[in-house]
């Protein structure tokens, strides 16, 4: 019997297909908003963008840049890189594109099978940085909000993953122990370090297989479907 009671799962791109959803609200986005005006492709767009956006929220993981500041900067810098101030345009491309990423039905691949596994053993619990206003929308969209007895979502107390109040807050505020929980998650500095600061087992899925790891975590899988085999 697993000595496990508590699952604590992150969303984006550990069961939820973030990236998938994005870009494909990113080109219904860019149609819309005739960006081919200033770029000579989607890709270019997509290529200024996504470095940009990643060191954006790791700032934001790190309390340097506040929610507003992420949204603002994110979106407004493909443009400025091609030369165009519009903080309007930029505006309405971000309202346009998160309003568009949480009505796509996209899961991982394995998800319902996982979760039908887990539903009837484990405490399930949404862990995520993920914005509050998009989560539970995702998770109704794709039909498994039910899954999950909470959701605690940094955004309700303003604090991210990795920082240890957020890990903490979750453990305080679901009841459970450090001993009997475990993380799920595919970013390795939020999820997995961030639990592993605490004291939680982690379960670290490498989609990505990346070999570059600065410390084992307690699981690895590559594909959800394999955590069948640990929990």
């Amino acid at each position: 019997m697993s000595k496990y009671k508590n699952v604590f799962i992150d969303l984006d791109d550990t069961l939820y297909d973030f990236k998938g959803a994005s870009i494909e609200s990113f080109k219904e986005t860019y149609d819309l908003l005739e960006y081919n005006r200033f770029f000579r492709s989607f890709q270019q767009y997509i290529e200024l963008y996504t470095p940009r956006n990643l060191q954006l929220w790791e700032q934001y993981g790190r309390g340097e840049i506040t929610k507003s500041e992420l949204n603002h900067i994110r979106y407004s810098y493909p443009l400025e890189a091609v030369g165009i101030h519009d903080e309007e345009l930029a505006a309405r491309f971000c309202q346009e594109a998160l309003s568009r990423i949480p009505t796509k039905n996209k899961l991982i691949p394995g998800c319902k099978e996982l979760l039908d596994y887990l539903y009837p053993k484990y405490n399930l619990y949404i862990l995520s940085n993920g914005f509050q206003e998009l989560q539970e929308h995702k998770m109704q969209t794709t039909g498994i909000r039910d899954y999950f007895k909470a959701l605690i979502l940094s955004d309700h107390i303003g604090i991210n993953k990795p920082r240890r109040e957020l890990f903490e807050h979750a453990l305080s505020s679901t009841g459970s122990t450090v001993s009997d929980s475990i993380m799920v998650g595919d970013m390795f500095e939020t999820d997995i370090v961030g639990a592993a600061n605490v004291g939680i087992d982690q379960i670290f899925f490498n989609s990505s297989r990346n070999e570059n790891l600065p410390f084992a975590p307690t699981y690895q899988v590559t594909s959800l479907k394999d955590i069948i085999g640990i929990l």
